[in-house]
């Protein structure tokens, strides 16, 4: 045990600031992998028009079946190997990572031979009308081949923060995110490419980021290494099994997106979805801020609570809390003073889309100053291997809440109501994330109490 927390700076003991500073890097990470999508959207826009901005929303859902394949396997397999470290099981880690490495590129594979064969109609089942359905073909059909690196990029993202390591997801990240910004421009603006373009500029982008993972856990990881490793049932449906709710907010997000879709197309025609479609771009790249500070401080709370140091473990939860409730205010503030330039990315031409769009994103920015809560408590409980409350949670926030909302608030006040689903969702699930954050807590301290007695007594007997 004693080695092992000598090479890992996950046992450190950390203050607030030096837990932001830990988990930065992963912020900027998941910025950047936003910035992958949000840069397509940019250039398609600029370079494609409305409608092709509106069918890449349309093929989303499909793209979104891999990530949540690989963000589960991600979130519940990195929780699995950082408490493998925290107990002094180093083989047993590596083992395991290779593992969960392995699943998540054949499940890759796996489901873009499925969506292969079944393109056209299930483009249809995702509401491509027959005006979209040549760009929604060209776009999904381009970034098939690159489904398995796509799955291999959260996977090594949460793998690197396990090793101890987050600044080289950074880094990774960011030559990714250049390098698709870069071909975007030269497929898009140069080549005349269109929506195809964009699809194989995020295509090789990630294949790239695969590539140096590849090589980084090959030949540079401090503690994880590729290595033989055989199928371990327990370990997998332990894996998939604390991962479910990223699964289930992956497959939400997509489920909700379609039904977003359909219902602006009713009330605004084709400039409604894409409205929607710009919002949720902007939605993407400001919710990745806490997606990334959840992603980085996780492995540590999952170490802390391997090695059953429920002290820490309560005094890391309330500083998490601190910095969300502070980035909650600050993505707010932010989004109601950069709305105009933000959705001028997008839609520089101004126009009834543009118009649109804005007053639809202003409502809906409301919802920034719950989500940070609501996406930290789904990947708190992650970490401690508690699968079933992170799925409650996620189910609730994710997919019930937005659904029952989207349904109703438009029947009450219209547009307006699409608009408002979202943050009245996020403003419900917090009162039950709240309510089983503080149950956690309060079983922590009880345990913490129980181990505290129990030394002094066992210290008493010694004397």
């Amino acid at each position: 045990m004693i080695r092992s927390e000598t090479m890992t700076p996950l046992a450190q003991r950390f203050s607030l600031f030096s837990l932001l500073r830990f988990a930065a890097p992963s912020i900027g990470m998941m910025l950047v992998i936003a910035l992958y999508t949000v840069t397509d959207g940019i250039f398609i826009g600029h370079y494609a028009g409305a409608q092709a901005l509106a069918a890449s929303n349309i093929v989303y859902p499909a793209i979104n079946l891999v990530f949540g394949l690989s963000i589960m396997l991600a979130s519940g397999g990195s929780a699995l190997v950082a408490k493998n470290l925290g107990e002094g099981k180093q083989k047993g880690a590596a083992r395991r990572f290779t593992l969960i490495t392995a699943a998540g590129a054949a499940g890759g594979l796996l489901l873009a031979l499925f969506l292969g064969i079944f393109l056209e109609p299930a483009l249809r089942f995702l509401g491509a009308s027959p005006a979209m359905m040549p760009q929604c073909l060209d776009y999904l059909g381009i970034l098939l081949p690159f489904f398995p690196a796509a799955a291999l990029l959260p996977l090594f993202n949460a793998f690197y923060i396990a090793d101890g390591r987050p600044m080289q997801g950074f880094l990774v990240s960011v030559a990714s995110g250049l390098a698709n910004a870069l071909l975007d421009y030269l497929f898009l603006a140069h080549l005349g490419m269109g929506i195809r373009g964009a699809g194989l500029a995020t295509g090789l982008a990630d294949l790239l980021a695969a590539l140096i993972g590849l090589l980084y856990f090959s030949r540079f990881s401090r503690t994880l290494r590729f290595s033989p490793f055989h199928f371990e049932p327990a370990a997998m449906r332990q894996a998939c099994g604390n991962g479910i709710s990223e699964l289930v907010t992956q497959l939400s997000v997509g489920i909700v997106t379609l039904l977003f879709n359909r219902i602006t197309f009713v009330w605004a025609g084709e400039n409604g979805v894409a409205a929607i479609s710009v919002i949720l771009y902007a939605e993407m790249l400001l919710t990745s801020l806490f997606m990334g500070f959840t992603n980085g401080v996780a492995p540590v709370f999952s170490y802390h609570y391997g090695a059953r140091r429920q002290d820490e473990l309560i005094r890391l939860l309330k500083l998490s809390l601190a910095a969300i409730a502070v980035g909650g205010v600050l993505a707010f503030s932010l989004s109601r003073l950069t709305a105009e330039p933000l959705i001028r990315l997008f839609l520089p031409g101004g126009g009834d889309v543009f118009h649109l769009t804005l007053a639809g994103f202003l409502p809906f920015s409301l919802s920034f100053l719950f989500v940070g809560f609501n996406i930290f408590a789904i990947g708190f409980f992650t970490a401690l291997s508690n699968g079933r409350t992170s799925a409650l949670l996620s189910f609730t926030r994710n997919l019930a809440g937005v659904v029952i909302f989207l349904l109703v608030l438009p029947r009450l006040l219209g547009l307006t109501g699409v608009w408002l689903a979202v943050p009245a969702a996020d403003a419900a699930a917090l009162l039950l994330a709240l309510f089983c954050l503080s149950a956690e807590n309060k079983t922590l301290l009880r345990q913490h109490r129980q181990k505290a007695k129990a030394a002094l007594h066992k210290a008493c007997g010694e004397t």
